[in-house]
C-alpha cells in the first residue's frame, strides 16, 4: 500500500489531552460504525514523500495533524514535499495508540477486542473503550 493510501484510509485519531484521564485519543474526522483503528503500517520503515497537493486532498484536521508533526524536506523550497516517517508495525505515528484509549463502561465508541468502532463517531469526539479498570467487580465489592 502507498503511503497516501494508507493515511487517506487508516489515519482517523490523534492523541491529546484529555478531560478524563491524562491522554486520550481523539477522531479527526467522521468514523463509521465497525471501522477498525489501528491498522499498521506493513511496509517498510522509512521516510516517505507526500505532496502537498496530496495532503490538500485529506480532511482539513487530518492535514493539520500532518503539518503539525512533520517537516519539508532539507532541500526546501525546491523539494516541497512533506516526508512522512512510518515504522513496520506500528500504527500512524504510535506504537500502541490503544494504551492512550480511556475507558467509559456505559459510554464507549470502540470494542476492546476487535479495536472496532461500536457506532458512528463525530470528528473531535474522544475514543472511549470498555475495558473498565474494574469491570469485573461489582460496586459492593469496590466500597
Amino acid at each position: 500500500m502507498n503511503v497516501y493510501s494508507y493515511i487517506s484510509k487508516n489515519i482517523f485519531v490523534k492523541l491529546k489531552p484529555s478531560k478524563i484521564q491524562g491522554v486520550g485519543v481523539f477522531s479527526i474526522r467522521d468514523i463509521p460504525k465497525d471501522t477498525y483503528l489501528f491498522e499498521t503500517w506493513n511496509d517498510d520503515s522509512g521516510y516517505y514523500p507526500i505532496s502537498e497537493k496530496q495532503l490538500q486532498t485529506l480532511p482539513k484536521e487530518l492535514y493539520l495533524h500532518i503539518k503539525d508533526i512533520f517537516l519539508y524536506s532539507p532541500e526546501f523550497p525546491k523539494d516541497t514535499n512533506t516526508y512522512i516517517q512510518l515504522t513496520k508495525g506500528c500504527h500512524w505515528i504510535y506504537t500502541t495508540p490503544y494504551y492512550f484509549v480511556n475507558s467509559d463502561i456505559n459510554n464507549y465508541n470502540i470494542d476492546k477486542d476487535t479495536f472496532k468502532t461500536t457506532r458512528d463517531i463525530k470528528q473531535g469526539e474522544e475514543i472511549l473503550s470498555n475495558y473498565g479498570r474494574y469491570e469485573r467487580l461489582s460496586k459492593a465489592d469496590l466500597i
